[in-house]
């Protein structure tokens, strides 16, 4: 069957034929959709009715439908969306961490890339928010998972095939600081931090620029890419869990622990806590990989990586979501980025 490009289209049809990869026989009769999010891509938690269990008992009760349905956004994301398919379909079984079960996983040149997967709130789970109250001890167990994944994948030879996944990222943040949108960010509510951190368009791309030469050029392990305070779940005893798998490449290590740091704590708690979970980064890494890494040349690059954090949260469109929560999110990395001077960091000043 064709892959839905709306979720009017997810049909009791279509959901039989997406879980009966993994549950030959079953039959739905009935599915109702409840809920919804929108960001780069949508999704929606469809409660399933059985027709025919097919002798199977352990069906799951709801899913979560993830994909590009909505028409400007999914031109905009189509590359990011398949990825988080493949990686499912490619990496997930390698990757030793808690992440969602998937049920489904397809892409088509449509384009589109969707994903079914487990109702996470079924076990307890609850979803973290952008903005959401949340302590330097959760961020450190982030951390240490996110650690021992890294350290599981350094410079590790199936990294080859992942090197290209960058680049939906890059393209993008490439595209927030075409000089039309920079004069839009200017004049947003914290258009001021923006233009002290960067001061223009052209020194804006600089800075990516800059920072992805060096990056490329240091050892790769396998990155979340987008490991945000948001997509981050925890279960009812507290451990994390990682979702939204969209934006991993082969790239490094800084990338994640610096973007979870940032965006997950406010700014004083973070001013407070960073140094601390920078070392606790280093100690769990070193402690898997068996060799250790200056702790002044890490800090180098959590500096350097605020370039990252200000084009991802500072410069995106400000219909990524609520406009409350885009402004407070930019607010939180633009005061990053001033507090490390990036420019300096980089080299650019």
């Amino acid at each position: 069957m064709k892959l839905p490009l709306y979720l009017d289209d997810v049909t009791a049809q279509w959901l039989t034929y997406a879980l009966q990869k993994n549950f030959p026989g079953v039959s739905i009769g009935a599915a109702s959709r409840h809920g919804g999010h929108r960001g780069t891509s949508m999704s929606a938690r469809f409660e399933l009715e059985y027709a025919d269990k097919g002798g199977h008992s352990n069906l799951p009760e709801a899913v979560y439908v993830k994909g590009g349905f909505d028409d400007k956004w999914r031109k905009r994301v189509y590359q990011a969306l398949q990825q988080e398919a493949i990686f499912y379909n490619e990496v997930a079984a390698d990757v030793d961490m808690n992440i969602p079960h998937c049920y489904y996983a397809e892409i088509s040149d449509a384009p589109q890339g969707i994903v079914v997967l487990e109702n996470l709130p079924a076990r307890g789970a609850k979803f973290a928010a952008n903005l959401a109250p949340i302590t330097a001890d959760q961020v450190s167990a982030v951390l240490t998972d996110i650690a021992k994944m890294h350290a599981d994948w350094w410079e590790d030879s199936r990294l080859h095939r992942y090197t290209n996944w960058k680049e939906p990222q890059r393209i993008f943040l490439r595209y927030c600081y075409r000089p039309s949108h920079w004069d839009e960010l200017i004049g947003c509510k914290h258009g001021d931090l923006l233009e002290r951190a960067l001061g223009s368009s052209e020194m804006a791309l600089r800075s990516l620029e800059t920072l992805w030469g060096k990056m490329d050029n240091s050892p790769p392990t396998f990155v979340h890419g987008d490991l945000h305070g948001g997509n981050i779940f925890y279960e009812a005893d507290g451990q994390p869990g990682f979702m939204d798998w969209q934006l991993c490449f082969s790239g490094n290590y800084a990338h994640d622990m610096s973007w979870v740091i940032v965006t997950a704590l406010d700014v004083e708690e973070r001013r407070k806590h960073e140094r601390e979970l920078v070392r606790h980064y280093l100690d769990v890494l070193q402690s898997h990989r068996g060799e250790a890494m200056d702790f002044d040349d890490t800090w180098l690059s959590y500096r350097q990586n605020m370039a990252h954090a200000i084009a991802s949260y500072g410069a995106v469109p400000r219909d990524m979501g609520p406009p409350d929560i885009v402004e407070r999110s930019a607010e939180r990395v633009l005061h990053a980025a001033l507090d490390h001077e990036v420019l300096d960091a980089l080299g650019l000043r």
